[in-house]
């Protein structure tokens, strides 16, 4: 099949370097101008160019190589003869032939298709001119033989012979010229191949007489057959000997391999048993069971197993010395490295002291909700901020960036020649920061700067400085970006505390009016931070206030422990709020909302004690000149303090509940026993009877006697 694909890509790169010398032709501008003109033998430098320019297509190595220029309107053609008609050139069925094509360029065997009588074994390409119109002007036709074809066959005795077929079957060219032109299509082994439907492979069959395999291959450029035949018989006998020779060979080398193999194994063994037992030691693993172990093998994982070892401590040994790294940092921040040690602990990790400015960097992130994290995210959220500082900062810059407590640390340096610009130049890039923190992890941050360094000996204050300017944020809000310098430098006039709202807040809590209570919040909130003070002014105003609630509350007798705080300080948690709108929801919904709701609570008992007590002593004392005045001396609160108590548990007035009572009396009296209706007035300390008696016929509607009548009335029947 080798073979058959070279004698292919010859054959054809034989013939496409022929058709692509004659569409440079067909294209050139000689040809274009004068394709349509009628030329005469008075053009001949017209014809002496078309005959030159048709001379240098001779140059693509065909012995027979015969081209006619025909020009259809102007009916001459143009050979290496020179200037003649087309009749003395090209038949006109050859003619009608090639106009009836479809395509602007193709190879036509005559071998298929025979014109002006001529011999069997002529391949012609013709190629239309101008290319790419409708109805073409003229037609460049190049004569070649098949002869030419065959001089490009591979040939090999041994491996057989080759044939080439048009797309007719039948035979352009083979080893010999024997049998050009004949139509192979009735061949059984073609009619085979023709029903395949892959265009190569290879079959057995019967060529002239004779058992032979037939490899075959189908062109898709012209659509011409190139078959290699090989005699069974000559590849059967062939095949013989060189299995002879093989197995021979084989033998021989087999032998020779043996001996080598013997001879050498005991020499060769001894280098890997001593690599095995090297790796034994090294490695602790007892030698395996048995004596059919791979000891390739065995040495093979314990040297697998030296290398997972030693690459895991060196991970480890890399982790440990971040973490010491990391340790140092926090230690040195924190201030817990005596000032003699800094320089030498710095040595020991590798810093050296280039930076002439420094300052220390806390970010914290403001707040989790509204996010798409949990509480139990921030630590996670926290490492990733610092993974993109890293990405962000360069190391020219950055001296190393550590997650401790709430806050990522970053310590830069520069080299900015002043203060003033290198703070510009810090917070140019903790904006940006801040910026991609909110873009990638989609998180707020703030950012406390400290006040620029000079030496690492400074960088503990520094580290305070930053971690108090983020303090400030709980009065300028989230994303914040603080310099310490900045928020430290306030107070510019003194801070008044806003006593009058806070007497109208407490007085709201202590009323239960959580409306009103919720608005003077505001404003206290508002009036507290409009205020230049220092940061600690501020916690304390706040502590003052949450103080003053908290005292209501525990006056009412609730315990400390009302504040569902998880076991927290309450100042601690107070302390942690960032911004105004943290410590104003915390105290409406931690703080004045429990509180009210417990004094609502506690006034309600309250309420219902004192109200159930003047009951008991109505329903006690009602036969005695008993006044409201009288109960509240008795529990000892103000008489209109009882009255509005009585107003809201039980909808009545003390007057009236009392008169009440004594009129369910005064029935029962009636019904149940033969006191008269004077003696129940003076009983019910009625100044006369007769109030006595206008009284129960307004609220009964009849007087007490006829009651009394009616009731004994309906007894007897």
């Amino acid at each position: 099949m080798m073979r058959l694909k070279q004698t292919q890509m010859t054959v054809e790169q034989a013939l496409k370097t022929v058709e692509n010398a004659a569409v440079r032709f067909a294209y050139s501008p000689l040809v274009n101008a004068t394709i349509e003109a009628r030329l005469t033998p008075h053009d001949f430098a017209i014809v002496d160019d078309l005959m030159n320019e048709l001379a240098t297509l001779s140059g693509v190595q065909l012995e027979s190589f015969d081209p006619i220029l025909l020009s259809l309107r102007g009916d001459w053609a143009v050979s290496n003869d020179g200037l003649g008609a087309i009749a003395g050139q090209v038949g006109d069925a050859e003619l009608q032939h090639y106009l009836a094509q479809r395509e602007q360029s193709f190879w036509v065997s005559e071998a298929d298709a025979p014109f002006r009588g001529s011999e069997p074994g002529y391949i012609n390409l013709v190629v239309k001119v101008p290319l790419n119109y409708g109805e073409p002007s003229g037609l460049l036709i190049i004569r070649t033989t098949a002869r030419d074809i065959s001089r490009q066959i591979y040939t090999d005795q041994r491996a057989g012979s080759v044939v080439v077929l048009d797309d007719h079957e039948r035979v352009l060219a083979a080893d010999s010229d024997l049998t050009v032109g004949e139509d192979m299509a009735p061949a059984p082994f073609m009619t085979a191949i023709l029903e395949q439907s892959a265009s190569s492979g290879y079959m057995e069959g019967d060529v002239t007489g004779e058992r032979s395999g037939i490899s075959y291959i189908r062109s898709a450029y012209n659509g011409w057959s190139y078959l290699s035949v090989v005699s069974l018989k000559d590849v059967t006998a062939e095949s013989r000997v060189i299995g002879w020779v093989t197995l021979m060979m084989c033998a021989a080398t087999l032998l020779l391999t043996s001996l080598l193999s013997f001879f050498g194994s005991f020499r060769m063994y001894r280098p890997v048993r001593s690599l095995y037992d090297l790796s034994a030691r090294i490695t602790g693993v007892a030698e395996p069971r048995g004596h059919d172990s791979d000891e390739f093998r065995i040495i093979g994982e314990r040297i697998r197993n030296l290398d997972t070892n030693r690459s895991r401590l060196t991970a480890q040994l890399d982790q440990q010395v971040e973490q010491l790294n990391e340790f140092f940092v926090v230690k040195l921040l924190r201030g817990e490295i005596p000032p003699k040690e800094i320089d030498e602990r710095l040595r020991l990790f590798g810093y050296s002291d280039v930076w002439t400015e420094k300052c220390v960097l806390a970010l914290q992130i403001d707040t989790l909700e509204g996010t798409r994290y949990e509480e139990k995210d921030r630590d996670l959220m926290l490492f990733a901020i610092k993974n993109i500082v890293h990405e962000l900062s360069p190391p020219d810059r950055l001296h190393t960036c550590i997650v401790t407590g709430q806050s990522a640390v970053v310590v830069w340096g520069g080299n900015c020649g002043s203060a003033q610009a290198y703070m510009k130049d810090v917070y140019m890039r903790a904006e940006r920061i801040q910026k991609e923190i909110k873009h990638y992890l989609e998180l707020k941050v703030s950012i406390g700067i400290s006040n620029v360094c000079a030496s690492y000996q400074q960088l503990p204050q520094a580290y305070r400085e930053s971690v108090e300017a983020l303090k400030y944020r709980v009065k300028l809000g989230h994303e914040s970006i603080l310099f310490i310098a900045d928020m430290a430098s306030g107070g510019g006039q003194p801070s008044a505390y806003p006593e009058q709202l806070e007497s109208r807040l407490i007085d709201a809590v202590k009323e239960t009016n959580a409306e009103q209570a919720a608005a003077l919040l505001e404003e206290w909130v508002e009036d507290v931070f409009r205020s230049e003070m220092r940061f600690d002014e501020y916690q304390l105003s706040m502590v003052r206030l949450l103080t003053q609630i908290m005292r209501i509350v525990n006056d009412s007798g609730e315990p400390i422990r009302w504040m569902e705080l998880e076991n927290r300080s309450v100042i601690d948690h107070l302390f942690e709020l960032n911004t105004k709108q943290d410590i104003r929801d915390w105290f409406r919904e931690s703080v004045i909302g429990p509180a009210i709701r417990l004094l609502d609570e506690r006034r309600g008992e309250k309420y219902k004690s004192i109200s159930a007590e003047v009951m008991r002593i109505i329903h006690e004392e009602y036969d005695t000149d008993l006044t409201l005045e009288d109960c509240a001396a008795r529990l000892h609160y103000h008489p209109s303090y009882i009255w509005r108590i009585l107003r809201k548990e039980e909808g009545i007035s003390f007057s009236e509940y009392l008169a009440q009572h004594r009129l369910k009396v005064a029935k029962h009296w009636l019904e149940e026993t033969e006191m008269t209706i004077t003696e129940i007035a003076e009983r019910l300390r009625y100044t006369n009877a007769q109030n006595f008696i206008r009284y129960f016929k307004k609220i009964e509607g009849v007087s007490p006697g006829k009651y009394r009548k009616q009731i004994h009335d309906s007894n007897v029947s």
